[in-house]
């Protein structure tokens, strides 16, 4: 059965996040329940980049409800007071929700459109987590993001991999259950591959695109309102599966076809010079 991907643009992603935003989700996702762990390593990625002694400024593109800058205010306080993030997002909802935070030092403002509301090379890393895939001018967003960093800042870039295996049936699952029931389908991602990524970074100016994406976190099951479908596991013996296939695969050097199915996100840590 195809998955009929739905019309998405702007407006379709800012409704969803805005619906997102309403339902009150926790602000940090929880790291010991399957959905939580991935998105947490991701979360922690990021405030791990932040400390470095190099960056002073900071933007989060698609920050949502300020999740990324309250791990770092809270894993490292010091730094976060001496670093200035702005973030920005779709939803004014979601900026609400983190401007509400009031967390020193970070300024959040809604942005919808492909110029993004800064002067050439302000920022010492920019920060795309699960982004790029509710963008739909990828290329124009990507060439802003080369304008705003300074000549030797950094992107950091997390995006699923819709050639993981797990994705597909995933998604194949949710569109069969949506149309059974009569339910719309959510316009809100337009997925691109990792090979497609590489060349549109190189495109939008970044050197060696090829050479700096790489997939992460294996994801060797069908998931399902909590539980695994295939292997047929309740929640908590899935997260301990999942740590187990996490520690087996991360870092291994497996060939590339293989990565390709098993690997749930495509991660980028691109130089904006070489």
């Amino acid at each position: 059965m195809p998955i009929r991907s739905p019309n998405v643009t702007a407006a379709t992603v800012r409704a969803y996040f805005d619906r997102e935003a309403d339902k009150g989700n926790p602000l940090l996702p929880d790291p010991m329940t399957v959905s939580g762990l991935g998105t947490y390593r991701k979360y922690k990625q990021a405030a791990e980049l932040m400390v470095h002694p190099a960056v002073a400024n900071v933007l989060d593109l698609g920050c949502n409800c300020g999740s990324v800058e309250f791990l770092f205010h809270q894993l490292h306080p010091a730094k976060a007071r001496t670093t200035a993030v702005h973030g920005i997002d779709v939803s004014s909802k979601a900026i609400e929700q983190a401007t509400a935070l009031q967390l020193p030092n970070c300024v959040f403002r809604v942005y919808d459109g492909c110029r993004l509301p800064y002067e050439s090379e302000t920022f010492d890393l920019v920060l795309m987590v699960e982004v790029i895939e509710h963008v739909i001018d990828k290329e124009s967003l990507l060439r802003e993001v080369w304008r705003v960093l300074t000549p030797a800042g950094r992107l950091f870039l997390t995006t699923p991999n819709p050639e993981c295996w797990a994705l597909t049936a995933e998604r194949a699952l949710w569109w069969a259950l949506r149309t059974a029931f009569r339910k719309p389908h959510l316009a809100k991602d337009a997925f691109i591959s990792q090979r497609a990524l590489a060349t549109l970074l190189g495109r939008s100016g970044f050197p060696g695109a090829d050479r700096i994406c790489r997939f992460t976190w294996p994801h060797l099951f069908i998931y399902f309102l909590g539980w695994s479908i295939l292997p047929p596991l309740p929640p908590k013996a899935l997260y301990w599966y999942q740590v187990y296939c996490q520690n087996l695969l991360d870092g291994a050097n497996a060939p590339s076809w293989l990565n390709r199915q098993i690997q749930w996100t495509s991660v980028a840590l691109a130089n904006k010079r070489v």
